[in-house]
């Protein structure tokens, strides 16, 4: 974490020490006796990724598990040497998950090795996606290598170094066939910078400047979309042409962001919390705010889950907050007794991985 990133943190902690928290009912481990929850210990899990029938856990021990996300009983496991605490990327075949300079890809029904990939420095973030009917890794280093990699074969396609540190969850889309990455300048510089990418090539078509207070990009619906401040409470969510790079949007928004925030998209919402933990879902046409709620807590690093009614993000504070994707009102507050560092859904269930627990594990519940 570079140390603005750190600055950032307690600035927010500062801010919210001896705020009482809102609630609207606490849950913990254990069945709801629906038959859809699950408890699985897992010893002091990194990260998570979700998708239909799996959740994959990366977890220390060099290890990378695969759970049922219906039941919670273990496909697979593997070794993984170093892994990361980036959250795994999943397709239907492949398992892509990051380890201290590499990236490898695994099985996705077995957890067997298909490939590895050196990038030479701290491997980040990672897309799996496609160009027409070629699989493509999109994948990213801390220190600001971005590349293309055969999805089968982990061969680099092409790769481009940027002037600056990635912090940020790239983002990339099979439809419009680019990517978009953002990175922060040298410290002391105010401003990030947000890339547009051609995904078979890497060609660049188009850069913008954007404050340094944002959160990752989000692709959807022609739009490449993010949160972005000056740190303090001057914020907007912007939207920008996918194809020019022209401004369609912008909404202000109470405060700035950080970079650990993935924004949620889908059928037409984007939804992003604030560092100060006020989420605000809008209509990504037309760039107008359909409803606003502060969870009162601070929100520095997760990915923001849509279901088909629901939001999902995960606190600082060590609590995962769903709220009703219609109306804003915060309809959950699940308290793990751990720290979640990765959430999910699956067919109904709420997924989430806690460590600092007793035990550490992960565990999924009902969807309210």
């Amino acid at each position: 974490m570079s140390t603005r990133r750190v600055l950032a943190a307690a600035a927010v902690v500062v801010a919210f020490a001896g705020c009482a928290q809102a609630g609207s009912g606490n849950g913990g481990a254990g069945g709801s006796g629906s038959g859809r929850s699950w408890s699985r210990e897992v010893g002091w899990p990194f990260s998570l990724g979700v998708r239909g029938r799996d959740a994959v856990v990366t977890a220390s021990g060099n290890r990378v598990v695969a759970l049922e996300s219906a039941t919670g009983r273990e496909r697979w496991r593997t070794d993984v040497t170093r892994v990361t605490h980036y959250e795994p990327a999943l397709d239907g075949h492949t398992v892509l998950v990051s380890a201290d300079d590499r990236f490898i890809a695994l099985t996705r029904a077995s957890g067997a090795r298909r490939w590895e990939a050196p990038v030479g420095e701290h491997a980040a973030g990672a897309v799996l996606t496609r160009v027409g009917s070629e699989p493509i890794a999109l994948v990213t280093t801390e220190s600001g290598l971005v590349a293309g990699l055969d999805a089968r074969t982990g061969q680099a396609r092409w790769s481009a170094q940027v002037p600056g540190d990635i912090w940020a969850a790239p983002a990339a889309t099979a439809a419009e066939a680019v990517g978009a990455v953002l990175w922060a300048g040298a410290e002391g510089e105010t401003v990030n910078r947000l890339r547009v990418f051609d995904l078979a090539t890497g060609a660049v078509r188009w850069e913008s400047g954007v404050e340094a207070g944002a959160t990752a990009p989000v692709i959807h619906d022609g739009l490449v979309v993010l949160g972005e401040g000056n740190g303090n409470f001057a914020a907007r969510v912007v939207a920008r042409d996918l194809a020019s790079g022209a401004e369609r949007w912008s909404v202000p928004v109470p405060a700035s962001f950080e970079s650990g925030v993935t924004p949620g998209a889908a059928s037409g919402d984007i939804v992003v919390s604030d560092h100060f933990g006020t989420v605000t879902l809008l209509d990504a046409r037309a760039g107008k705010v359909r409803w606003q709620t502060a969870i009162r807590e601070p929100v520095l690093d997760t990915r923001v889950v849509l279901g088909a009614h629901t939001v999902v993000i995960r606190t600082y504070g060590g609590n995962v907050v769903v709220v009703d994707r219609d109306s804003g009102r915060v309809i959950r507050r699940v308290d793990p007794a751990g720290f979640p560092v990765g959430v999910g859904t699956s067919a109904g269930r709420l997924i989430f991985a806690v460590r600092l627990a007793r035990p550490d594990r992960v565990e999924a519940i009902a969807t309210p």
